[in-house]
């Protein structure tokens, strides 16, 4: 017991020195962690990317040899990354999607959930989106290239919206003109020096193949002003409202020249793309932010970096400033995207994708499920309002529909029915609920060497003959080719084949499971080659670790290789 005051005094003095102590040194670590550096820079070429992102990076390069990757080195550790990322903040997944990809904190707002920390350490992670060539568009350089880009390409990616076949009365520096959605997209790609693929892209993203009350131009209150981009709407209260307010009278701070620059305000379509696609390229995609996926996360400085070039930012000039709240949307714009270059016929053009690493990553980010490979083997969704029928047909009854892109799925039986023009699977959500989706809807999940390497235009085949693979597709001419040369097209597919659909431009590459020479061959050099691998003995990668993987579960092992051998003999069949 203490027995006078003055040993209290002491005893509150101590305390108190304590705790401004304490407050001194936070202060200061504070201070030390804000004035962080990252040493950024950028290396091109496939071999300047560490040797997971290689392994897929070889395959796309296959696939489309003119295409090209940076590497942009961020300076950022992982365990930073996800340490700013996950605040509570500024991440959200859509409110429909699986309890375990939604924060535990609960906040939701205008339909989107606070996204938990593992759906957004998946979507970070630029490794997941290496595995096929439509996903990789989220990190395609979106710059204007006058060789590329026409007005044909721009009509491909409007088709079925609401710009389609739509000329608008506008005001054009002063002076009176009708022009169509395509003609003012471009106009917005040359002054902005950004691709008006991406434009486009960005407008159906953000407003809806139908278009919103942004751009009709009657919203209540804001009558005659337009927002494609909805530059500054924001999550909570009404978004239209907020990006009209935008265009009816910009920020409030800005000078009249730079509105003028903006082409503010926004009272007709010309200036509320030219200025909305404008004000976009000067904040993200020339400041640095030169793709979708750099849209989104904020890890790269104020300056876009070429090959060669490097830069010292300071930690507290990065994370914040995101375009969108969804953690999907880089994603979601990439099949549209794609799309449009294969439309265009200009998919093996020289494209650009500028792809950030970093340091001390973890061997891998899967996606949160609750489902396991005892449920069956793991796919997820490519496509959104998929849904799922209690028999495999579009008829059968819908007991629900999935609305989140990427969400897991088991797939108990692959391809165990045709119908109505579709292959089935039969499938077991994480709800539990089983029934039926058509198999084009679902791609395989990533297990290391062994992902599947499923699109459009990549195809896992069985060891039949060119003929019976033409037909199947309903092409009617073709011409077969393998490492470039053409090869007789009477035989059987090999792995690696590449069939181009000569009549409609379009070109298929093969796998054929099992194949893992190439040599159209199913047989015990294959088997060989499968117990090499799995002992690591070979390094095989794309379509040829695929070809290995015969049972489709996911690994590469001793059961894959007495598959091939009972195949050989007559005794078991190679399922696709």
């Amino acid at each position: 017991m203490l027995k006078n005051r003055s040993q209290w005094v002491k005893i509150v003095s101590v305390i108190i020195i304590f705790c401004i102590a304490t407050y001194i040194i936070n202060g200061l670590c504070g201070s030390v962690e804000a004035a962080t550096n990252y040493e950024q820079y950028v290396k091109s070429g496939i071999s300047a990317f560490p040797q997971d992102y290689q392994v897929y990076l070889n395959q796309l390069h296959q696939d489309h040899p003119n295409w090209t990757f940076d590497a942009y080195y961020t300076g950022i550790n992982w365990s930073d990354l996800v340490n700013n990322e996950t605040d509570h903040g500024h991440n959200r997944i859509i409110n429909s999607a699986n309890g375990l990809w939604k924060c535990s904190c609960g906040n939701v707002a205008t339909g989107y959930a606070c996204a938990s920390a593992d759906i957004i350490k998946y979507y970070m992670d630029p490794r997941n989106f290496l595995n096929n060539d439509v996903k990789v568009f989220q990190f395609l350089e979106i710059s204007y290239n006058e060789n590329i880009h026409k007005t044909d390409g721009i009509k491909s990616v409007i088709k079925g919206t609401f710009m389609e076949n739509k000329k608008v009365n506008v005001t054009v520096n002063g002076q009176a003109k009708e022009m169509s959605y395509e003609e003012i997209i471009l106009e917005a790609a040359k002054q902005s020096n950004m691709s008006p693929y991406s434009i486009a892209t960005k407008i159906i993203q953000e407003v809806g193949s139908k278009g919103s009350g942004s751009v009709t131009g009657t919203y209540e209150g804001y009558e005659g002003y337009y927002n494609f981009f909805n530059y500054a709407a924001s999550d909570g209260g009404s978004p239209i409202a907020k990006a009209l307010e935008y265009a009816k009278n910009g920020n409030g701070k800005q000078t009249e020249q730079e509105k003028n620059n903006l082409l503010l305000p926004w009272n007709d379509q010309y200036k509320a793309i030219v200025g909305g696609a404008k004000l976009l390229a000067s904040s993200y995609t020339n400041a640095g932010q030169n793709s979708a996926y750099f849209y989104k996360w904020d890890v790269v400085g104020n300056t876009v970096l070429k090959a060669g070039q490097s830069q010292t930012i300071s930690s507290s000039k990065c994370f914040s400033h995101q375009y969108m709240t969804n953690i999907q949307d880089p994603t979601s714009q990439t099949t549209k995207l794609y799309n449009t270059y294969v439309n265009a016929h200009i998919i093996d053009e020289h494209l650009n994708f500028v792809i950030p690493v970093y340091n001390n990553m973890p061997k891998t980010n899967k996606l949160p499920t609750s489902l396991t490979n005892n449920d069956g083997n793991l796919y997820y969704m490519n496509n959104t309002g998929v849904r799922v029928r209690k028999e495999p047909s579009t008829s059968a009854q819908i007991l629900t529909t999935m609305n989140t892109l990427d969400e897991i799925v088991a797939v108990k039986q692959r391809k165990c029915a045709n119908a109505n023009g579709h292959d089935w699977d039969k499938v077991k959500l994480a709800s539990g609920t089983e029934g039926y989706i058509a198999s084009e809807y679902l791609s395989p999940c990533e297990d290391g060497k062994t992902a599947m390497i499923e699109s459009d235009n990549v195809k896992a085949v069985p060891n039949i003959s060119v003929q019976t693979m033409v037909q199947n597709l309903g092409i009617e001419s073709y011409e077969v080719t393998k490492d470039g040369n053409k090869i007789d097209a009477t035989g059987k597919i090999g792995t690696g084949y590449k069939l181009k659909d000569t009549k409609n431009n379009k070109e298929y590459t093969l796998i054929v499971i099992g194949d893992t020479n190439g040599d159209s061959n199913v047989n015990s050099q294959d088997a060989m080659e499968i117990l090499k691998q799995s002992v690591n003995i070979l390094n095989k990668t794309g379509v040829y670790s695929t070809a290995m993987d015969v049972n489709r579960d996911g690994k590469i092992n001793s059961v894959d290789s007495m598959l091939v051998l009972k195949n050989s003999v007559g005794l078991a069949d190679i399922n696709i």
